[in-house]
């Protein structure tokens, strides 16, 4: 099964970006990808940090990582229904 986790980075200027960490590497955030793994596999593992983020950012992240995970059990339990 492959994973998916998203890199959080912050660089000296306060800049954030967003990489996907793959099984083979890293690359580009995408939402696409993003959704195209979560339709595949359903979850996305939790998010790396890379720079100096806040404890109230990471919180945020981490949120948000697990309501995306929630929603996707509960619409692949849907899924299953349907079946």
């Amino acid at each position: 099964m492959s994973t998916m986790k998203l890199k959080f980075k912050k660089d000296e200027f306060q800049n954030i970006s967003v990489v996907h960490q793959l099984d083979n590497g890293e690359c580009s955030f995408s939402y696409v990808e993003m959704i195209k793994h979560l339709i595949s596999f359903g979850n996305i593992v939790e998010p790396e940090f890379d720079g100096d983020f806040t404890d109230a950012e990471k919180e945020s992240v981490a949120s948000m990582s697990k309501y995306i995970n929630e929603a996707m059990t509960e619409l692949r339990e849907e899924w299953d229904d349907e079946d």
